[in-house]
């Protein structure tokens, strides 16, 4: 069986989650590739998709060329695509929102992998798929893991966003909403997944998505990338003091505000001089905020034994996002044997139990920092975290149960 990922990068949190599966695959045995617009890695079975494949087909009088050329210079936008580009551009300098677009310029239906595939699995594609070509043209089957909730959205990826900025971006929401429905109006054979059960109770929720059948399966991690090491030593690596309840925190980027690190300081400065010293680990690009405390930044990590250092060290993981559809830090963190304190975002459901975590009854300062009290209190089995996390989410067997979906898809 050949299977394709589509993705728009290999990276960031829904590249890793799609590398890790793709790498699982292989190890079953089974033909395996991803195609992406922004390629990081340097492996070979990753390919980034070429300006040939590209729907917009430049002039062959080389006079018209050079005017269209011209033409660009001065700010003229000769496509759909790049007007659409214009108009986000301008929101996004005023507004700062995840927004994205079901259109492009790639043609992907006629690529050499989707057409050698047996079955495409879409991962977080916007700004890559081009929906009307490609839902048109191809016919194979397809899975489709949708990492966040722009499923139901023309343009936007999260509920919040939609709501608050409905009036300035109701023109372009409208138009990609209706891009959508139209392209996936006639569409066959997608089967969906979410990536927990929010995210599943979310889907039926939405007209556009839930057309589709859907099932859950979680995103997973590699055993041997985490481990449990001692944690003295690692402290000493990291520059972290002894003597405090180290709590990690870790974001692509840590000054998101869908993170929560604004609202974690609020909270841990609850604690401090109460009870416990408090030190705070950031793993991540941005800059450190300042606090009554200790706050020790190691900027972002790619080399598994370090990320495994940073979890090590930590008495407590916290994840005070607003928004997830399955986080994978926190299972990482649960590999290497670190409990959990976690606000009630999509996936926490099934990750926090009473051995490993507590998941917070609501998004408020005093919800999480009588959670952190609460784990802080308690005496948690590291090893016994670890066996747990691993026998839940290996990605082993996440890959186990979508080559079960591919193989039901094909049938």
């Amino acid at each position: 069986m050949k299977v394709l990922h589509i993705a728009t990068m290999d990276h960031g949190g829904a590249g890793i989650a799609t590398r890790r599966i793709h790498e699982a695959l292989l190890q079953l045995g089974v033909e395996s590739h991803i195609l992406c617009r922004f390629k990081r890695s340097s492996a070979t079975d990753i390919t980034a998709a070429q300006p040939d494949m590209n729907l917009y087909r430049p002039p062959a009088n080389p006079l018209l060329r050079k005017w269209k050329q011209v033409q660009r210079r001065r700010g003229k936008c000769l496509t759909e695509v790049e007007r659409y580009e214009r108009q986000m551009g301008v929101l996004d300098r005023q507004y700062g929102a995840a927004f994205t677009m079901p259109i492009s310029n790639f043609d992907l239906a006629r690529h050499p992998l989707v057409q050698e595939a047996d079955i495409l699995h879409l991962q977080w594609v916007e700004n890559f798929v081009d929906y009307p070509t490609f839902f048109a043209r191809v016919k194979k089957p397809i899975v489709w893991t949708f990492h966040d909730e722009n499923i139901a959205f023309g343009g936007f990826h999260y509920s919040d966003e939609a709501a608050r900025l409905a009036a300035p971006f109701a023109g372009i929401e409208g138009t990609f909403s209706s891009i959508k429905r139209n392209a996936l109006a006639s569409a066959r054979n997608i089967h969906m997944v979410a990536l927990s059960g929010m995210m599943e109770r979310f889907y039926h929720n939405q007209a556009l998505a839930r057309q589709f059948p859907v099932e859950v399966i979680h995103n997973g991690i590699r055993p041997d990338d985490f481990s449990i090491l001692d944690r003295r030593f690692c402290r000493e690596v990291l520059g972290l003091p002894q003597d405090c309840k180290v709590i990690a925190f870790c974001a692509s980027e840590i000054n998101d505000p869908r993170k929560g690190l604004g609202i974690l300081i609020q909270s841990l400065a609850g604690i401090v001089g109460n009870s416990h010293k408090i030190a705070l680990l950031c793993v991540g690009s941005g800059a450190l905020p300042e606090a009554d405390f200790p706050i020790v930044g190691t900027g972002p990590i790619a080399n598994s034994r370090l990320i495994s250092m940073a979890y090590s060290a930590a008495d407590l993981f916290a994840l005070p996002s607003y928004q997830e559809a399955f986080a994978q830090t926190p299972v990482e963190a649960m590999a290497c044997g670190c409990p959990v304190v976690a606000f009630p975002c999509s996936g926490t459901e099934e990750l926090i139990t009473d051995r490993n975590g507590v998941r917070c009854p609501d998004f408020s300062a005093d919800a999480l920092t009588a959670g952190i009290a609460a784990a802080l209190g308690r005496q948690y089995d590291r090893e016994a975290i670890r066996q747990d996390a691993i026998a839940r989410f290996d990605i082993a067997h996440i890959a186990g149960q979508y080559l079960d979906l591919y193989q039901r898809c094909v049938s």
